[in-house]
């Protein structure tokens, strides 16, 4: 990707300001657009019939074009862009026309229709306010939904005022009347009209299009002969599944309950000598339609909602993050629809937060798409080597670490910090200190712990006397870097009533790999730690890392689908595996008085006889709490860090807005673009220190890498805590 694109479209003063503006206005929008509605049980249906229509998608197309054909219209199956481009060049000529009037299709950017017509002699007239905008700037979209949202007034009425030969006023009221007075002629002239449809219906052959503007009335009355190019992904079998797409477009695409019109177009409308002609787009669909692994990327209903959501694209746009579509979904369509050299960079850009998938109106995991992706593109020179032979070869890859730690002895700070990398690597320390490598990991610490440091005190915990037994897998980040955070979490879970053993020759977990494109990597460290976790016989597997438990609890699985003895394992390993808030919940139920403890330990499952439940102190301490992406939208647990913070830590909690917003960490990500991780990481900051707590708690060791280095580069007091740790200081 061009770094000076990005940079670009950072300094982007009004672009920043109305993406950030949208963004903190259309949660509050859709949440009261879907007031009184149950959204997880739309969405399920929709994804549901889509997937079901997409198993079929052959015989929806022949039972559509059979059923519009019969009401009147005329129905062109194009295979590819240039397919519909010369079908529709060919319709118009037919009519002697050389004007085309057209409302909003994203399915006419995808082929470039305006340019090709416009090649061939015939003029085009976008209709919609914004599309008009777009086409007098030369640029395409910005969004699926609002094209023009990257335009300021100022832009506008340049553009205005270079069309029409008057000078226009940047004042919005004024601009739409331009608008409204400059297009009027479009419409009464028009020879031939063109639109979109949000969803076509196979029983009926009926087309639906919303839309807020009266252009797309306008554009498929008015003209004698109406063109609608739809993709054949946008069939479903009749209006019930039809009704739930236009029930739930608009709400999640801009918070609107519902649009100002919305339209049915069955046959030719208007009487004799009107022609209606539908090309249906394929460029690709019904190949995709049969790829089980891709094909829940055509479920997309064209929202939008993605991009609205996005930390990345509300900082740089569309213009970046996307290419014809735009937004999670977009950087999934692209290798399908354009081709994958047209998706190599911007398929890096997601930074996995998964925002996308918890708000997708038909359940894709776009996510997940877009990391099964990477493995399909070209990989940089020496990224096979860094993770197939070092991070693959356990020994190996510790044995590097271990060098590193000698090696950044020159470069730290007051404190131990690492404040300045050499040459060229300072700009991804720019505006963060980072953590050193501990002298020791925790690997080499938990071998000089003694066993009878396991406490007696609590008691038995099951009926038969014996302790449930954990497995501890750190991860990478906490074991060399923060060993102290790992001590604390054995603390912890021993004091809650755990025996607590860690398996040595356990290893990355594959994700960084896997984020990489690396997939058979991945499934290699896949299949050697779940070897090494299956071992030893254990009622549970914890880590303090959600991206590891992610990726044991369900990445695992993902990967090793195809090997049957192995996806057993995976099974088995994913049932036995929680993070460790959401293991910890589980003791703040009901609480027991417990000789030794600083607090009454929550949880323990049989109570000590006679003993009155006095609740657990306090500290007295206000913290504020950071949802780590995955382990709120990775692994859906959200409530259980709550719990153990207020009921095993004492302490309480000032929920910062945005709580569950991206830190911009991202693993890698936050090295391969500083400039975006940065920034996403400034909006982060903003929200710690308005709540004005003097910690913040997380549950993610990238996420205290992060946070705590853009809080001690800023100067700030403010202090980042694992849970375990903080657990570990009130019961330990």
């Amino acid at each position: 990707m061009d770094k000076g694109l990005i940079q670009q479209k950072l300094d982007n003063t009004f672009l920043r300001r109305a993406l950030k503006n949208f963004a903190a206005a259309y949660p509050v929008a859709r949440a009261k657009a879907f007031e009184g509605m149950d959204f997880e049980e739309l969405r399920g249906r929709i994804s549901d019939f889509k997937e079901g229509g997409l198993e079929q998608l052959p015989a929806l197309v022949e039972q559509f074009t059979a059923s519009a054909e019969k009401a009147g219209a005329r129905v062109h199956l194009c295979t590819t862009p240039d397919d519909a481009n010369r079908t529709i060049l060919e319709i118009i000529r037919s009519k002697n026309a050389d004007f085309l009037v057209k409302s909003k299709a994203m399915t006419s950017e995808e082929i470039e229709l305006n340019h090709y017509l416009e090649k061939n002699g015939v003029s085009c007239l976008e209709t919609d306010l914004g599309e008009w905008i777009i086409q007098l700037a030369g640029e395409r979209p910005s969004h699926m939904v609002m094209p023009a949202i990257h335009k300021n007034k100022e832009e506008v009425a340049e553009l205005f005022s270079r069309e029409t030969g008057r000078e226009c006023p940047p004042d919005i009221p004024s601009l739409v009347q331009t608008a409204r007075e400059a297009l009027r002629s479009g419409f009464l002239t028009g020879q031939v009209g063109m639109s979109g449809a949000n969803v076509a219906m196979a029983d009926s052959g009926t087309l639906a299009i919303i839309t807020n503007e009266g252009n797309g009335r306008l554009v498929t009355t008015l003209p004698r002969t109406h063109i609608a190019l739809v993709g054949v992904e946008k069939i479903v079998p009749s209006l019930t599944e039809a009704l739930d797409v236009i029930e739930i477009l608009p709400k999640n695409a801009t918070g609107q309950k519902i649009t100002s019109y919305v339209s049915f177009i069955k046959g030719p409308t208007g009487g004799d000598g009107r022609e209606l002609h539908i090309v249906l787009l394929d460029n690709g669909r019904l190949r995709l339609a049969a790829d089980p692994a891709f094909r829940e990327a055509l479920k997309c209903v064209k929202c939008g909602a993605c991009a609205n959501v996005c930390p990345i694209y509300e900082l740089v746009g569309g213009h970046v993050f996307g290419h014809i579509y735009v937004g999670g979904i977009g950087l999934v369509l692209t290798p399908f629809f354009h081709g994958f050299d047209k998706a190599e960079e911007i398929l890096k850009l997601c930074i996995g937060c998964r925002k996308c998938n918890e708000i997708c109106a038909a359940r894709i995991d776009i996510e997940g798409l877009i990391v099964d992706l990477r493995d399909k593109i070209r990989k940089p020179f020496g990224q096979k080597f860094l993770f197939g032979t070092l991070m693959k070869n356990r020994k190996l890859f510790h044995a590097a670490l271990r060098t590193a730690y000698l090696a950044q002895k020159p470069f730290q700070g007051a404190g131990g910090r690492i404040r300045h990398l050499p040459l060229v690597l300072n700009r991804e320390t720019a505006n963060r200190s980072l953590p050193p490598i501990a002298e020791k990991p925790f690997r080499d610490l938990i071998l000089e712990k003694p066993e009878s440091r396991v406490p007696d005190s609590l008691g038995p915990v099951h009926g038969s006397g014996s302790r449930e037994k954990v497995l501890f897998y750190s991860g990478c980040l906490a074991d060399f870097v923060y060993p102290e955070m790992c001590q604390d979490t054995v603390t912890s879970l021993e004091k809650l009533g755990y025996t607590v053993t860690f398996p040595q020759n356990q290893t990355c977990c594959g994700i960084p790999a896997r984020y990489s494109g690396e997939m058979e990597v991945a499934r290699d460290m896949a299949r050697i730690n779940t070897d090494v976790l299956l071992k030893e016989d254990a009622d549970y597997v914890v880590t303090i890392c959600p991206t590891c438990t992610m990726s044991l609890k369900h990445d695992f699985g993902k990967l090793l689908a195809d090997e049957p003895v192995y996806a057993e394992k995976a099974r088995r390993l994913a049932e036995k595996t929680f993070n460790f808030s959401e293991l910890a919940a589980r003791k703040a139920g009901s609480r027991a008085q417990t000789p030794g403890l600083k607090t009454q330990t929550p949880g323990l499952k049989t109570q000590t006889p006679g003993l009155k439940d006095p609740g657990p102190e306090k500290t007295g301490e206000t913290v504020t709490y950071h949802d780590a992406c995955h382990l709120k939208r990775g692994c859906g647990v959200h409530e259980e860090p709550r719990k153990v913070l207020r009921e095993l830590a004492g302490v309480e909690i000032a929920e910062m807005e945005d709580c569950d917003k991206c830190c911009g960490f991202g693993g890698s990500y936050s090295i391969k673009y500083p400039e975006i991780s940065q920034e996403v990481l400034k909006n982060k900051l903003e929200t710690i220190a308005a709540t004005g707590a003097k910690t913040v708690a997380v549950d993610c060791p990238g996420c205290k890498l992060q946070i705590e280095g853009g809080l001690e580069a800023a100067g700030s007091p403010v202090k980042v805590e694992h849970s375990a740790t903080l657990v570990a200081k009130m019961i330990g």
